[in-house]
Protein backbone atom coordinates (compact mmCIF):
# COMPACT_ATOMS: atom_id res chain seq x y z
CA UNK A 1 0.00 0.00 0.00
CA UNK A 2 1.04 3.56 -0.73
CA UNK A 3 0.33 4.52 2.90
CA UNK A 4 3.04 2.11 4.08
CA UNK A 5 5.68 3.92 2.02
CA UNK A 6 4.51 7.32 3.28
CA UNK A 7 4.40 6.11 6.89
CA UNK A 8 7.92 4.74 6.58
CA UNK A 9 9.15 8.15 5.39
CA UNK A 10 7.23 9.88 8.17
CA UNK A 11 8.77 7.61 10.79
CA UNK A 12 12.29 8.16 9.41
CA UNK A 13 11.95 11.95 9.26
CA UNK A 14 10.79 12.10 12.87
CA UNK A 15 14.22 10.79 13.89
CA UNK A 16 15.64 14.10 12.68
CA UNK A 17 12.87 16.63 13.25
CA UNK A 18 11.14 15.81 16.53
CA UNK A 19 11.29 18.54 19.18
CA UNK A 20 13.32 16.24 21.42
CA UNK A 21 15.93 15.48 18.74
CA UNK A 22 16.28 19.13 17.71
CA UNK A 23 16.69 20.18 21.35
CA UNK A 24 19.30 17.45 21.91
CA UNK A 25 21.37 18.64 18.94
CA UNK A 26 21.08 22.28 20.03
CA UNK A 27 22.40 21.45 23.50
CA UNK A 28 25.16 19.24 22.13
CA UNK A 29 26.66 22.06 20.01
CA UNK A 30 26.05 24.71 22.68
CA UNK A 31 23.37 26.68 20.80
CA UNK A 32 21.01 26.12 23.76
CA UNK A 33 22.56 26.30 27.25
CA UNK A 34 19.57 27.40 29.30
CA UNK A 35 15.84 27.83 28.86
CA UNK A 36 14.84 30.88 26.84
CA UNK A 37 11.87 32.25 24.95
CA UNK A 38 13.19 31.16 21.55
CA UNK A 39 13.29 27.36 21.38
CA UNK A 40 15.67 25.44 19.11
CA UNK A 41 12.82 24.03 16.99
CA UNK A 42 11.43 27.55 16.49
CA UNK A 43 14.81 28.87 15.40
CA UNK A 44 15.14 25.98 12.92
CA UNK A 45 11.67 26.79 11.60
CA UNK A 46 12.68 30.43 11.14
CA UNK A 47 15.87 29.66 9.19
CA UNK A 48 14.68 26.68 7.14
CA UNK A 49 10.90 26.36 6.88
CA UNK A 50 9.29 29.77 7.38
CA UNK A 51 9.52 30.76 3.66
CA UNK A 52 11.46 33.83 4.84
CA UNK A 53 14.90 34.82 3.59
CA UNK A 54 16.86 35.34 6.78
CA UNK A 55 19.39 37.58 5.04
CA UNK A 56 16.74 39.64 3.21
CA UNK A 57 13.64 39.90 5.39
CA UNK A 58 13.80 42.28 8.31
CA UNK A 59 14.23 41.15 11.90
CA UNK A 60 10.79 42.66 12.62
CA UNK A 61 9.25 40.45 9.90
CA UNK A 62 10.95 37.42 11.45
CA UNK A 63 9.65 38.32 14.89
CA UNK A 64 6.11 38.78 13.55
CA UNK A 65 6.29 35.47 11.68
CA UNK A 66 7.35 33.61 14.82
CA UNK A 67 4.55 35.23 16.80
CA UNK A 68 1.99 34.37 14.10
CA UNK A 69 3.08 30.77 13.50
CA UNK A 70 4.43 29.60 16.88
CA UNK A 71 2.59 31.92 19.34
CA UNK A 72 5.96 33.01 20.75
CA UNK A 73 6.86 36.70 21.00
CA UNK A 74 10.56 37.36 20.62
CA UNK A 75 12.13 40.80 20.08
CA UNK A 76 13.98 41.53 16.86
CA UNK A 77 17.10 42.24 18.93
CA UNK A 78 16.89 38.79 20.56
CA UNK A 79 16.64 37.15 17.12
CA UNK A 80 19.68 39.09 15.91
CA UNK A 81 21.69 37.94 18.92
CA UNK A 82 20.82 34.30 18.22
CA UNK A 83 22.14 34.54 14.66
CA UNK A 84 25.66 33.67 15.78
CA UNK A 85 28.43 31.07 15.37
CA UNK A 86 26.67 28.56 17.64
CA UNK A 87 23.53 28.88 15.51
CA UNK A 88 25.59 28.11 12.40
CA UNK A 89 27.05 25.06 14.13
CA UNK A 90 23.56 23.92 15.14
CA UNK A 91 22.20 24.22 11.59
CA UNK A 92 25.31 22.59 10.08
CA UNK A 93 24.90 19.61 12.42
CA UNK A 94 21.27 19.07 11.38
CA UNK A 95 22.22 19.44 7.72
CA UNK A 96 25.12 16.98 8.03
CA UNK A 97 22.99 14.38 9.82
CA UNK A 98 20.20 14.65 7.28
CA UNK A 99 22.62 14.43 4.36
CA UNK A 100 24.42 11.40 5.78
CA UNK A 101 21.21 9.35 6.00
CA UNK A 102 20.96 7.63 2.62
CA UNK A 103 18.01 5.37 3.44
CA UNK A 104 15.30 7.91 4.23
CA UNK A 105 13.16 7.38 1.15
CA UNK A 106 13.60 3.59 1.09
CA UNK A 107 12.94 3.89 -2.66
CA UNK A 108 14.69 3.09 -5.91
CA UNK A 109 13.41 3.69 -9.42
CA UNK A 110 13.76 0.42 -11.38
CA UNK A 111 15.53 0.81 -14.74
CA UNK A 112 16.57 -1.42 -17.62
CA UNK A 113 20.22 -0.88 -16.60
CA UNK A 114 19.92 -2.25 -13.05
CA UNK A 115 21.86 -5.43 -13.85
CA UNK A 116 24.82 -3.31 -15.00
CA UNK A 117 24.71 -0.08 -12.95
CA UNK A 118 24.00 -0.18 -9.20
CA UNK A 119 24.17 3.60 -8.88
CA UNK A 120 24.12 6.40 -11.47
CA UNK A 121 26.12 9.28 -10.02
CA UNK A 122 26.02 12.82 -11.39
CA UNK A 123 28.40 15.45 -10.07
CA UNK A 124 28.03 19.15 -10.85
CA UNK A 125 28.19 22.57 -9.24
CA UNK A 126 26.12 25.71 -9.08
CA UNK A 127 27.42 29.16 -8.19
CA UNK A 128 25.96 32.53 -7.39
CA UNK A 129 27.19 35.97 -6.42
CA UNK A 130 27.24 37.10 -2.81
CA UNK A 131 27.82 40.61 -1.43
CA UNK A 132 31.38 41.93 -1.74
CA UNK A 133 31.71 42.18 2.04
CA UNK A 134 32.11 38.37 2.07
CA UNK A 135 35.04 38.28 -0.39
CA UNK A 136 37.60 37.27 2.25
CA UNK A 137 35.56 34.10 2.98
CA UNK A 138 33.93 33.54 -0.40
CA UNK A 139 36.23 34.96 -3.11
CA UNK A 140 34.81 34.97 -6.62
CA UNK A 141 36.08 33.17 -9.69
CA UNK A 142 38.11 36.09 -11.05
CA UNK A 143 38.09 37.83 -14.40
CA UNK A 144 35.40 40.47 -14.80
CA UNK A 145 32.96 38.56 -12.58
CA UNK A 146 32.00 39.70 -9.11
CA UNK A 147 34.77 39.63 -6.46
CA UNK A 148 32.60 37.48 -4.16
CA UNK A 149 30.88 34.23 -4.98
CA UNK A 150 29.69 30.97 -3.48
CA UNK A 151 29.83 27.56 -5.14
CA UNK A 152 27.92 24.45 -4.09
CA UNK A 153 29.22 21.10 -5.30
CA UNK A 154 26.64 18.32 -5.49
CA UNK A 155 26.83 14.63 -6.26
CA UNK A 156 23.37 13.22 -6.90
CA UNK A 157 22.40 9.54 -7.27
CA UNK A 158 19.75 9.26 -9.93
CA UNK A 159 18.02 5.96 -9.08
CA UNK A 160 17.52 6.57 -5.34
CA UNK A 161 17.30 10.38 -5.38
CA UNK A 162 20.01 10.64 -2.71
CA UNK A 163 22.28 13.64 -2.31
CA UNK A 164 25.52 11.71 -1.89
CA UNK A 165 27.80 14.69 -1.29
CA UNK A 166 27.31 18.45 -0.89
CA UNK A 167 30.25 20.77 -0.43
CA UNK A 168 29.94 24.53 0.15
CA UNK A 169 32.86 26.77 -0.72
CA UNK A 170 34.05 29.93 -2.46
CA UNK A 171 33.18 30.70 -6.07
CA UNK A 172 36.88 30.35 -6.91
CA UNK A 173 36.79 26.64 -5.94
CA UNK A 174 37.95 24.09 -8.50
CA UNK A 175 35.44 21.47 -9.73
CA UNK A 176 38.22 19.00 -10.47
CA UNK A 177 39.37 19.02 -6.84
CA UNK A 178 35.91 18.01 -5.65
CA UNK A 179 35.72 15.21 -8.23
CA UNK A 180 38.97 13.75 -6.90
CA UNK A 181 37.84 14.18 -3.29
CA UNK A 182 34.95 11.72 -3.76
CA UNK A 183 36.86 9.10 -5.78
CA UNK A 184 37.33 6.78 -2.77
CA UNK A 185 33.53 6.37 -2.45
CA UNK A 186 33.18 4.46 -5.74
CA UNK A 187 32.12 0.83 -5.73
CA UNK A 188 31.81 -1.86 -8.39
CA UNK A 189 28.84 -1.19 -10.66
CA UNK A 190 28.74 2.58 -10.10
CA UNK A 191 28.31 4.78 -13.17
CA UNK A 192 29.61 8.36 -13.05
CA UNK A 193 28.45 11.00 -15.57
CA UNK A 194 30.98 13.84 -15.66
CA UNK A 195 31.24 17.20 -17.37
CA UNK A 196 34.45 18.91 -18.51
CA UNK A 197 35.11 20.54 -15.13
CA UNK A 198 35.57 17.09 -13.54
CA UNK A 199 37.70 15.58 -16.31
CA UNK A 200 40.59 13.69 -14.68
CA UNK A 201 42.44 10.67 -16.10
CA UNK A 202 43.53 9.55 -12.62
CA UNK A 203 39.90 9.49 -11.44
CA UNK A 204 38.93 7.41 -14.48
CA UNK A 205 41.75 4.96 -13.77
CA UNK A 206 40.61 4.60 -10.15
CA UNK A 207 37.05 3.91 -11.32
CA UNK A 208 38.21 1.20 -13.70
CA UNK A 209 40.30 -0.42 -10.96
CA UNK A 210 37.15 -0.61 -8.81
CA UNK A 211 35.12 -2.05 -11.71
CA UNK A 212 32.97 1.07 -11.92
CA UNK A 213 32.07 3.01 -15.07
CA UNK A 214 32.19 6.54 -16.40
CA UNK A 215 30.89 8.60 -19.31
CA UNK A 216 32.67 11.93 -19.62
CA UNK A 217 32.93 14.73 -22.10
CA UNK A 218 36.42 14.99 -23.55
CA UNK A 219 38.30 18.28 -23.25
CA UNK A 220 39.04 19.77 -26.69
CA UNK A 221 42.75 20.16 -25.84
CA UNK A 222 43.21 16.41 -25.19
CA UNK A 223 45.08 14.65 -27.99
CA UNK A 224 43.31 11.73 -29.67
CA UNK A 225 45.19 8.95 -31.46
CA UNK A 226 44.63 5.76 -33.43
CA UNK A 227 47.10 2.97 -34.15
CA UNK A 228 49.35 3.75 -37.12
CA UNK A 229 49.27 1.18 -39.92
CA UNK A 230 52.74 2.22 -41.14
CA UNK A 231 54.91 1.68 -38.07
CA UNK A 232 58.63 2.27 -38.50
CA UNK A 233 61.13 -0.02 -36.79
CA UNK A 234 64.59 0.52 -35.33
CA UNK A 235 67.61 -1.65 -36.24
CA UNK A 236 67.06 -3.75 -33.10
CA UNK A 237 63.57 -4.64 -34.28
CA UNK A 238 61.75 -2.44 -31.79
CA UNK A 239 59.02 -0.13 -33.13
CA UNK A 240 59.90 3.56 -33.30
CA UNK A 241 57.70 5.10 -30.56
CA UNK A 242 56.84 8.22 -32.54
CA UNK A 243 55.31 6.07 -35.31
CA UNK A 244 53.15 3.69 -33.22
CA UNK A 245 50.24 6.14 -33.09
CA UNK A 246 48.99 8.87 -35.36
CA UNK A 247 47.06 11.95 -34.27
CA UNK A 248 43.37 12.01 -35.15
CA UNK A 249 41.94 15.44 -36.02
CA UNK A 250 38.39 15.40 -34.69
CA UNK A 251 37.42 18.54 -36.59
CA UNK A 252 37.92 16.57 -39.83
CA UNK A 253 35.60 13.84 -38.54
CA UNK A 254 33.08 16.51 -37.51
CA UNK A 255 33.10 18.12 -40.95
CA UNK A 256 31.91 14.84 -42.47
CA UNK A 257 28.93 14.56 -40.09
CA UNK A 258 25.37 15.86 -40.43
CA UNK A 259 23.79 17.92 -37.64
CA UNK A 260 22.22 15.68 -35.00
CA UNK A 261 24.33 12.70 -36.12
CA UNK A 262 26.04 10.40 -33.62
CA UNK A 263 29.23 8.56 -34.58
CA UNK A 264 31.67 6.24 -32.80
CA UNK A 265 35.35 5.99 -33.69
CA UNK A 266 36.80 2.58 -32.82
CA UNK A 267 40.12 1.76 -31.12
CA UNK A 268 40.91 5.28 -29.95
CA UNK A 269 43.63 6.32 -27.50
CA UNK A 270 43.63 9.60 -25.56
CA UNK A 271 46.43 11.52 -23.86
CA UNK A 272 49.87 12.50 -25.13
CA UNK A 273 51.97 10.56 -22.59
CA UNK A 274 49.98 7.65 -21.15
CA UNK A 275 47.68 6.79 -24.01
CA UNK A 276 44.45 5.36 -22.59
CA UNK A 277 42.22 3.20 -24.78
CA UNK A 278 38.59 4.33 -24.66
CA UNK A 279 35.37 4.28 -26.59
CA UNK A 280 34.96 7.67 -28.27
CA UNK A 281 31.55 8.92 -29.40
CA UNK A 282 30.89 12.19 -31.25
CA UNK A 283 27.56 14.01 -31.39
CA UNK A 284 27.21 16.89 -33.87
CA UNK A 285 25.05 19.69 -32.53
CA UNK A 286 22.06 21.05 -34.42
CA UNK A 287 22.21 24.68 -35.58
CA UNK A 288 20.17 25.87 -32.59
CA UNK A 289 22.28 23.85 -30.13
CA UNK A 290 25.48 25.21 -31.69
CA UNK A 291 24.28 28.82 -31.43
CA UNK A 292 23.26 28.30 -27.81
CA UNK A 293 26.63 26.75 -26.91
CA UNK A 294 28.63 29.39 -28.80
CA UNK A 295 26.80 32.25 -27.06
CA UNK A 296 27.30 30.62 -23.66
CA UNK A 297 31.00 29.82 -24.20
CA UNK A 298 31.92 33.32 -25.38
CA UNK A 299 29.83 34.97 -22.66
CA UNK A 300 31.67 32.96 -19.97
CA UNK A 301 35.03 33.64 -21.63
CA UNK A 302 34.43 37.40 -21.56
CA UNK A 303 33.20 37.21 -17.97
CA UNK A 304 36.33 35.35 -16.84
CA UNK A 305 38.70 37.38 -19.01
CA UNK A 306 40.03 34.41 -20.99
CA UNK A 307 40.52 33.76 -24.69
CA UNK A 308 39.39 30.52 -26.30
CA UNK A 309 41.93 28.62 -28.41
CA UNK A 310 41.45 28.03 -32.14
CA UNK A 311 41.12 24.28 -31.48
CA UNK A 312 38.33 24.87 -28.93
CA UNK A 313 36.47 27.06 -31.43
CA UNK A 314 36.90 24.45 -34.19
CA UNK A 315 35.40 21.72 -31.98
CA UNK A 316 32.58 23.83 -30.55
CA UNK A 317 30.02 22.29 -32.89
CA UNK A 318 30.47 18.76 -31.54
CA UNK A 319 30.23 17.01 -28.19
CA UNK A 320 32.88 14.33 -27.63
CA UNK A 321 32.31 11.57 -25.09
CA UNK A 322 34.72 8.96 -23.76
CA UNK A 323 33.67 5.92 -21.75
CA UNK A 324 34.87 2.56 -20.47
CA UNK A 325 31.43 0.95 -20.91
CA UNK A 326 31.51 -1.88 -23.43
CA UNK A 327 29.36 -2.07 -26.54
CA UNK A 328 27.63 -5.10 -25.03
CA UNK A 329 26.05 -2.83 -22.40
CA UNK A 330 25.47 0.47 -24.25
CA UNK A 331 25.55 0.97 -28.00
CA UNK A 332 26.68 4.24 -29.59
CA UNK A 333 23.42 6.21 -29.49
CA UNK A 334 22.77 5.21 -25.87
CA UNK A 335 26.09 6.77 -24.75
CA UNK A 336 24.76 10.16 -25.86
CA UNK A 337 21.35 9.50 -24.32
CA UNK A 338 22.59 8.30 -20.94
CA UNK A 339 24.97 11.25 -20.67
CA UNK A 340 22.01 13.58 -21.23
CA UNK A 341 20.70 12.40 -17.83
CA UNK A 342 23.08 15.03 -16.40
CA UNK A 343 20.25 17.43 -17.19
CA UNK A 344 18.55 16.11 -14.03
CA UNK A 345 21.07 17.84 -11.79
CA UNK A 346 20.86 21.04 -13.87
CA UNK A 347 17.10 20.88 -13.37
CA UNK A 348 17.67 20.50 -9.64
CA UNK A 349 19.82 23.64 -9.53
CA UNK A 350 17.08 25.48 -11.41
CA UNK A 351 14.61 24.36 -8.72
CA UNK A 352 17.00 25.49 -5.97
CA UNK A 353 17.25 28.99 -7.43
CA UNK A 354 13.82 29.65 -8.94
CA UNK A 355 11.56 27.91 -6.39
CA UNK A 356 13.61 27.78 -3.17
CA UNK A 357 15.58 31.01 -3.83
CA UNK A 358 18.90 29.81 -2.45
CA UNK A 359 20.77 32.54 -4.33
CA UNK A 360 18.71 35.39 -2.84
CA UNK A 361 21.21 37.26 -0.62
CA UNK A 362 21.62 40.75 0.83
CA UNK A 363 24.64 42.21 2.68
CA UNK A 364 24.14 41.35 6.36
CA UNK A 365 26.56 40.13 9.02
CA UNK A 366 28.26 36.92 7.93
CA UNK A 367 26.69 34.83 10.73
CA UNK A 368 23.21 35.80 9.57
CA UNK A 369 24.05 34.92 5.95
CA UNK A 370 25.42 31.51 6.96
CA UNK A 371 22.29 30.80 9.02
CA UNK A 372 20.24 31.46 5.89
CA UNK A 373 22.57 29.32 3.75
CA UNK A 374 22.47 26.24 5.99
CA UNK A 375 18.78 26.72 6.70
CA UNK A 376 18.14 26.64 2.95
CA UNK A 377 20.35 23.56 2.53
CA UNK A 378 18.36 21.73 5.22
CA UNK A 379 15.16 22.72 3.41
CA UNK A 380 16.56 21.56 0.05
CA UNK A 381 17.67 18.15 1.34
CA UNK A 382 14.37 17.51 3.11
CA UNK A 383 12.34 18.71 0.12
CA UNK A 384 14.38 16.55 -2.25
CA UNK A 385 13.70 13.50 -0.06
CA UNK A 386 9.95 14.20 -0.12
CA UNK A 387 9.94 15.00 -3.86
CA UNK A 388 11.69 11.76 -4.79
CA UNK A 389 9.51 9.68 -2.47
CA UNK A 390 6.34 11.10 -3.99
CA UNK A 391 7.55 10.56 -7.54
CA UNK A 392 8.63 6.98 -6.81
CA UNK A 393 5.35 6.12 -5.02
CA UNK A 394 3.30 7.54 -7.90
CA UNK A 395 5.34 5.49 -10.34
CA UNK A 396 4.94 2.34 -8.27
CA UNK A 397 1.22 2.66 -7.51
CA UNK A 398 -0.13 4.62 -10.49
CA UNK A 399 2.48 4.11 -13.26
CA UNK A 400 2.56 7.91 -13.25
CA UNK A 401 5.54 10.09 -14.28
CA UNK A 402 5.48 13.18 -12.09
CA UNK A 403 7.15 16.40 -13.21
CA UNK A 404 10.24 17.44 -11.24
CA UNK A 405 9.30 21.14 -11.42
CA UNK A 406 5.60 20.70 -10.61
CA UNK A 407 6.37 18.34 -7.71
CA UNK A 408 8.94 20.79 -6.31
CA UNK A 409 6.45 23.67 -6.52
CA UNK A 410 3.83 21.64 -4.63
CA UNK A 411 6.24 20.44 -1.94
CA UNK A 412 7.54 24.00 -1.50
CA UNK A 413 4.03 25.21 -0.66
CA UNK A 414 3.72 22.55 2.06
CA UNK A 415 7.11 22.85 3.78
CA UNK A 416 5.91 25.00 6.69
CA UNK A 417 2.92 22.79 7.41
CA UNK A 418 5.07 19.68 7.01
CA UNK A 419 7.59 20.97 9.54
CA UNK A 420 4.90 21.75 12.10
CA UNK A 421 3.50 18.25 11.58
CA UNK A 422 6.83 16.91 12.92
CA UNK A 423 6.13 18.80 16.15
CA UNK A 424 2.84 16.89 16.48
CA UNK A 425 3.79 13.43 15.16
CA UNK A 426 0.25 12.07 14.91
CA UNK A 427 -0.42 14.46 11.98
CA UNK A 428 2.83 13.86 10.11
CA UNK A 429 1.78 11.19 7.62
CA UNK A 430 -1.53 13.01 6.96
CA UNK A 431 0.32 16.01 5.54
CA UNK A 432 2.52 13.77 3.41
CA UNK A 433 -0.59 12.02 2.02
CA UNK A 434 -2.09 15.43 1.12
CA UNK A 435 1.11 16.29 -0.72
CA UNK A 436 0.90 12.97 -2.56
CA UNK A 437 -2.72 13.63 -3.58
CA UNK A 438 -1.94 17.14 -4.79
CA UNK A 439 0.91 15.84 -6.98
CA UNK A 440 -1.34 13.00 -8.16
CA UNK A 441 -3.89 15.55 -9.36
CA UNK A 442 -1.64 18.33 -10.66
CA UNK A 443 1.90 17.03 -11.07
CA UNK A 444 1.89 14.89 -14.22
CA UNK A 445 4.88 15.50 -16.48
CA UNK A 446 4.16 17.07 -19.87
CA UNK A 447 5.72 15.29 -22.84
CA UNK A 448 7.20 16.98 -25.89
CA UNK A 449 7.15 15.28 -29.26
CA UNK A 450 10.41 13.45 -30.07
CA UNK A 451 11.86 14.41 -26.68
CA UNK A 452 12.74 11.57 -24.31
CA UNK A 453 12.18 12.07 -20.60
CA UNK A 454 14.31 10.85 -17.71
CA UNK A 455 12.04 7.78 -17.43
CA UNK A 456 12.22 7.07 -21.17
CA UNK A 457 16.04 7.07 -21.24
CA UNK A 458 16.20 4.75 -18.22
CA UNK A 459 13.58 2.43 -19.72
CA UNK A 460 11.18 2.94 -16.81
CA UNK A 461 7.72 1.45 -17.39
CA UNK A 462 4.92 4.00 -16.96
CA UNK A 463 1.59 5.08 -18.50
CA UNK A 464 2.27 7.48 -21.38
CA UNK A 465 -1.38 8.40 -21.85
CA UNK A 466 -3.15 11.00 -19.70
CA UNK A 467 -5.22 9.26 -17.04
CA UNK A 468 -7.01 10.57 -14.04
CA UNK A 469 -4.96 9.88 -10.93
CA UNK A 470 -7.25 8.86 -8.09
CA UNK A 471 -6.15 10.31 -4.73
CA UNK A 472 -5.28 8.18 -1.72
CA UNK A 473 -7.62 8.16 1.25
Amino acid sequence: MMENGIKHLSKQLLKYFSKEEIEKIARKVGFVQREGKLKAWQFLYLCAFSQLDVSKDTLITMSANLSSKTKTTVSSQAIDQRLNDKAIEFLKEIFTRLLSSVTLTNSNIPTIWDSHFNRIRIVDSTAFQVPEIYKSIYPGSGGSSQPSGLKIQLEYELKSGNFMHIDVGPGSGNDNTFGSKIKDTFKAGDLSLRDLGYFNFKDFEDMENKKSFYVSRLKPNIAVYVKNENVEYLKNGQPKKSTIYKRLLLKDAANEMQEGEIKEISDVFVGRIEKRKVRLVIYKLTKNQFKERKDKVFKNAIKKGIKKSANTIDLMGITIYITNISNDILFTKQIHEIYSLRWQVELMFKIWKSIFHISSVKPVKIERFKCQLYGKLILLVLSSIVIFKMRSELLKKKKFEASEIKTAEIVHEYVGELYFSFMTPSNNSKVLIRIYNCICKNGRKSHRKDKKTFFDILGVSYNHQERRCKPAA
